[in-house]
């Protein structure tokens, strides 16, 4: 089933026990694309941690706010922020708010992506970035700058792109009311899900065949190679956040 869930229902409150026997819930789990929502309480801070080189790990941070460290550089996020992660680097990430963060986490490459812990001499020396003018890792945040807008998805366009790997591939955008785009498909050898972060419509998809309605918070599942397309069905702006993951770059047949 296309349809995953809506976040509000899907997120998991990070428990170091738990995280340990079994890690966190994966909300879409294939060879291509890993999806998770973590909730991180006041004061909590998973173990310092790696993947390996051959994907990417991008991030939304959905609500708080908190210091993210990657490889020893220690810098704040917030609210509506986008990194893009540093490959095969270390990191973790503390709640240094006082409500709890979410953060929806989406990983691309060759999965599954596995979690390495660092040697005691492999720990590096920490540094304070956080008062670095747009740190690198900090792509954009959505929140208090509008998206940009994808009226008719136009052919020679495509969407909004945030950022784009060999691994991993980040559009964010919003719709509108009448918002509507054409058929296509995309190699098998890669995976899209959207998440409909933020906004009061809502977005009817066509995947191979079957219909699902989204609205705020929900989390869809567009398998590589599906023939697929997005209609608007309610007045209002809703941001979308689209991600690709797989063999890329995502390459687009239109009908």
């Amino acid at each position: 089933m296309p349809y995953i869930g809506n976040i509000s229902d899907l997120k998991w409150t990070w428990d170091p026990v738990a995280a340990a026997k079994t890690g966190s819930p994966i909300l879409i789990n294939t060879p291509h694309l890993e999806v998770r929502t973590l909730v991180l309480r006041p004061g909590q801070r998973p173990p310092y941690h790696r993947h390996h080189s051959e994907m990417d790990e991008g991030y939304l941070i959905q609500q708080g706010r908190g210091v993210m460290k990657i490889d020893g550089e220690a810098f704040e996020v917030q609210a509506g922020d986008i990194l893009l992660g540093k490959r095969g680097g270390y990191h973790d990430m503390e709640n240094t708010g006082d409500e709890d963060i979410i953060e929806f986490n989406f990983r691309g490459g060759k999965m599954p992506s596995g979690t390495i812990t660092p040697e005691i001499d492999e720990a590096p020396p920490l540094e304070d970035i956080s008062a670095t003018p747009g740190s690198r890792y900090i792509l954009r945040n959505i929140f208090g700058e509008r998206p940009t807008g994808v009226s008719k998805n136009k052919i020679e366009e495509g969407a909004p792109e945030v950022f784009k790997t060999p691994y991993l591939e980040l559009f964010v955008f919003t719709h509108q009311t009448g918002d509507n785009n054409a058929t296509h498909t995309h190699q098998a050898e890669m995976d899209e899900a959207s998440y409909l972060v933020r906004g009061s419509g809502k977005i009817r998809f066509h995947i191979d065949g079957e219909s699902v309605e989204g609205g705020e918070g929900d989390l869809i599942h567009i398998p590589g190679g599906s023939r697929h397309h997005v209609e608007r069905i309610l007045e209002g702006e809703l941001i979308v956040l689209n991600m690709r993951g797989g063999k890329l770059p995502s390459i687009t047949s239109w009908e």
